[in-house]
């Protein structure tokens, strides 16, 4: 985003970058930026909090009036990472291997009857935000599972949709799925706290157990497409340790 900002102000357009990781900003200098030192994915700050986001908003806007840059602002306000769960690898208890995968389709029932216990609350929530993120990947809410579910036997199974290889819209599949467990809980649940989030998909759900086994069965591959769902960090966030990188921003799930 930091190039596009040079290529878009060689054009004539006056842009102000909004991020989180200030060691790119700083190495990579666009024109106008605003650090947040937010978790990462909280381009706007906390959920459900319309004031908090036009603050950033209105922020982010008063950077058009600089002239000269590159100038980097700071944002006065920070989201702090709490109990110190941020960091950059899964806990022991988290890192699974092929001989937990059992029966794939005992594996699939379970995070079907998941999405459907969820399926009315998902509802409610589209219905009351008049939106949703769920559909980049193209495929419907029952099939993201399944498709997730064919990687399984350390194969690459085929793609659904015409012109887009299988990893890529596996990525896809995997923001969907995490966007239809957040968006249910966020709402139904009126959560405010990544960490909390973050903690119930990966160590609670059984959609989240899927990804860390498909992570397991990716690691153990000598086939270096299927090695890619890890390298590109498709599946399992790096966050689950310590704390964060020492002189890195809060970034995680």
């Amino acid at each position: 985003m930091c190039g596009l900002a040079h290529y878009f102000e060689s054009e004539g357009l006056s842009t102000v970058l909004v991020g989180f990781v200030r060691e790119h900003i700083e190495a990579i200098r666009p024109p106008r930026s605003l650090f947040l030192d937010f978790p990462m994915g909280r381009g706007m700050g906390k959920p459900n909090d319309p004031w908090f986001q036009k603050k950033v908003i209105r922020a982010a806007f008063e950077l058009l009036n600089t002239n000269n840059g590159p100038v980097i602002d700071d944002f006065p306000e920070t989201i702090p990472v709490r109990e110190g769960r941020m960091g950059y690898a899964l806990p022991p208890e988290l890192v699974l291997s092929i001989d937990d995968i059992g029966d794939v389709n005992v594996v699939l029932a379970e995070v079907k009857s998941e999405m459907e216990t969820l399926r009315p609350d998902y509802d409610a929530a589209v219905a009351a935000r008049k939106r949703t993120t769920v559909g980049a990947s193209g495929l419907s809410v029952e099939d993201l599972a399944p498709f997730v579910g064919g990687f399984l036997g350390g194969e690459i199974p085929p793609t659904p949709r015409k012109g887009m290889p299988a990893i890529p819209l596996l990525k896809l599949v995997v923001e969907d799925l995490e966007a239809y467990y957040t968006e249910t809980r966020t709402h139904r649940d009126s959560i405010d706290d990544l960490e909390l989030m973050g903690k119930w998909f990966w160590e609670e759900s059984k959609a989240g157990r899927l990804l860390l086994l498909l992570e397991a069965v990716s690691v153990a591959s000598d086939n270096k497409v299927m090695l890619q769902i890890v390298e590109m960090s498709l599946m399992a966030p790096r966050f689950w340790s310590e704390g964060p990188l020492p002189g890195t921003s809060a970034a995680g799930w």
